[in-house]
């Protein structure tokens, strides 16, 4: 039974509906468009995109991606490999055999390039996914018999001009099955709009304070008299941040035999620390852990044709508060997180060489491709984390087919990637739910958050979803400036796919009624599929954290940002536990939700849900009141929920796969 429920073909002949794509209707097989000479593409318009454009100027000039597609049966032999039953399991290829069996083959990728030079397009890059090519929009209509116009497309950031096509894509008929999708179709914020700013799955509101006596270096430390709020007038304060001792006791990895030892990791990153090396072998260092060997972390760098601005500025992610180096947080929280989890696995950190802010058609996402596509053909890990994620909604179908192509290709090679849910909860677009991408794709390990409370002896006491809210004194101190639990304060990602049929692991997990929306639609993709925590902090040490120039650590080492790559950190050690690389990891993770291995995440009781009382920031004045617990829309129940997916990983999730 293949993961997915349509056959490689799917991804290969080519009538993809816009209007199903609105109504939130599963892909269907495609069928040859109306004009039997010609083949359609998948829409390289986000769904976001609606209505009359505005015709393109004839000269303005695109630069695009052009995809190759593969060959039939990659979807089939992804599958096999992946699926714990199949008697393929674990039979991998290597990036050679992958090229061989199922990639482009060079004839045909000729003859595609041959074509769109000769309709008047210039290629600039050719590689075994794609052509990527210069052209002017009179051109590119002529060649894919369409309209190229621009569309004001509304988002939570402002309006935005957004680059797309009138009317279905085609190519010739003897082409159809070469050509996967074009991709590359730009936006611009229109002036009128406030700035926008990326969206990194680290939210900066959980930058936590430093270990002294306001905070509590486990649940329940200190407490502090508060105004009465859900029938009690104490209150903890919050985690100074839990050191690596503690989150590796939590899930049972302290007294595990398996350290990662002969597993890699793969850090997807627009950014990098000069000093990262260094810092994190201080950081371990002074908690009394082994850091990184010679050769154990090496780092990588990927060039993006993508790129718009300037590879050398850093990150994406806005610098904190006080001109703080912000942008090396989510750096140090992926590398430290991992080796937390996996002191032995080697990490190579693959940089991706520019930075982009987010929106319809991120630029960020596009650049994680690169480096994806840089682990898949090169082999780098066994394991990939990336930290970053976009509503589903704003790419286009042409955009998830090439990352259902390049993830397949990984899941053939033994090589699985994880993507963090974001941390905004259900909040960033209203109706439909935001849910976040690549972390949903169904060849991806969605990975959401839980708030963990650690008693004194290191033992899980209490763990939630990860959805707060916070309010704060209002000026005399007797009570709230809005009652609890005040407003949202960020949360786990999660949610029903508008675009993703139903995965086959999912279907026995997850309940009908949410998959399809009461019956609304056929039954779809949900994330996440695992989570750990996120909303409350572990400690991070990088240069800059606290003073510009300085190495010291602080709780900064939250939302999913910290829960994807530990969690790539603990199948490090399963593949060290069983022996060989897990590649895809849901088919295996979803059989073992009844092992042990996984421990449910049940609702909290809204009249005394877990709170926080105190200055959880360094950069905040005034103390809040934080309560846990409830993310929105996303509900937990018992069992699988789109809040916490199957649950969190027990403390013998490790052990549990080691035994025959």
């Amino acid at each position: 039974m293949p993961l997915l429920p349509h056959s490689a073909a799917r991804r290969r002949v080519r009538r993809w509906s816009s209007a199903a794509l609105a109504l939130l209707v599963a892909m269907t097989p495609a069928t040859a468009a109306a004009d039997s000479a010609r083949v359609t593409l998948p829409s390289p318009n986000p769904s976001t995109v609606s209505g009359t454009g505005k015709p393109l100027d004839p000269g303005q000039v695109l630069t695009l991606r052009v995809w190759l597609a593969d060959r039939p049966g990659l979807t089939a032999a992804a599958t096999a490999v992946s699926d714990p039953h199949s008697p393929d399991y674990a039979h991998y290829r290597s990036p050679e055999q992958f090229q061989r069996e199922f990639g482009p083959t060079p004839a045909r990728a000729s003859a595609v390039h041959d074509w769109l030079t000769g309709q008047g397009m210039t290629v600039t890059e050719t590689t075994a996914h794609y052509l990527a090519i210069t052209t002017t929009a009179d051109t590119f209509d002529k060649a894919f018999a369409t309209h190229v116009s621009e569309f004001d497309t509304p988002s939570p950031q402002g309006v935005y001009r957004q680059v797309g096509v009138e009317g279905d894509l085609s190519v010739p008929a003897e082409l159809g099955r070469d050509i996967l999708g074009v991709t590359g179709f730009r936006y611009t914020q229109l002036p009128s709009a406030p700035p926008s700013k990326p969206k990194p799955a680290h939210a900066a509101a959980h930058r936590s304070a430093s270990r002294d006596a306001s905070c509590s270096h486990y649940w329940g430390e200190h407490t502090v008299s508060i105004p009465p709020a859900y029938g009690q007038t104490t209150a903890p304060t919050p985690i100074c941040g839990y050191t690596p001792q503690q989150i590796r006791q939590a899930y049972g990895l302290e007294s595990s035999p398996y350290t990662g030892k002969g597993a890699t990791v793969a850090i997807l990153l627009d950014d990098r620390n000069p000093e990262m090396l260094a810092d994190a072998n201080h950081f371990f260092a002074d908690h009394g852990m082994p850091g990184f060997a010679p050769g154990q972390y090496t780092e990588t760098e990927v060039s993006s044709s993508h790129c718009s601005g300037d590879a050398n500025s850093g990150s994406s992610h806005a610098n904190g508060p006080g001109g703080l180096v912000g942008q090396w947080i989510e750096s140090a929280i992926d590398v430290e997180a991992v080796h937390m989890a996996a002191p032995d696995a080697k990490v190579v950190y693959v940089k991706m060489d520019c930075q982009a802010v987010s929106g319809p058609g991120s630029e960020m996402i596009s650049n994680g491709l690169d480096a994806a596509i840089k682990v898949v053909d090169e082999r780098l890990a066994d394991i990939a984390t990336g930290s970053w994620s976009q509503g589903e909604q704003q790419f286009s179908p042409a955009e998830l087919a090439s990352w259902d192509s390049v993830l397949e290709q990984g899941a053939l090679e033994g090589i699985g990637f994880n993507f963090s849910s974001g941390d905004h909860g259900d909040t960033e677009s209203g109706d439909p739910v935001y849910v976040a991408f690549p972390a949903d794709d169904p060849w991806a390990t969605d990975v959401g958050g839980t708030s963990l409370a650690l008693g004194s002896d290191g033992s899980v006491v209490g763990e939630t979803v990860w959805g707060r809210h916070s309010t704060r004194l209002n000026a005399d101190g007797t009570g709230y400036q809005t009652a609890p639990p005040g407003d949202f304060a960020g949360g786990s990602g999660g949610g029903v796919s508008p675009h993703y049929p139903q995965p086959s692991y999912q279907r026995s997990a997850v309940p009908a009624a949410l998959s399809t929306l009461n019956g609304t639609r056929p039954a779809a993709r949900v994330g996440p599929d695992i989570s750990l925590d996120a909303g409350i902090s572990a400690l991070i040490g990088y240069t800059g954290s606290i003073t510009e120039g300085k190495y010291d650590e602080d709780a900064q080492g939250g939302g999913t940002s910290l829960s994807s790559p530990l969690m790539a950190g603990i199948e490090a050690d399963v593949v060290q536990a069983v022996k060989h690389p897990l590649g895809f990891f849901n088919p295996l993770l979803y059989s073992m939700r009844e092992s042990g291995a996984i421990r449910d995440i049940l609702p909290v009781d809204p009249a005394h849900p877990p709170v926080e009382f105190g200055i959880e920031s360094h950069f905040a004045s005034d103390p809040e009141l934080f309560t846990e617990g409830e993310d929105g829309v996303l509900q937990v129940t018992p069992g699988y929920d789109d809040a916490t997916g199957l649950g969190v990983p027990s403390a013998t999730f490790v052990t549990r796969f080691s035994r025959p």
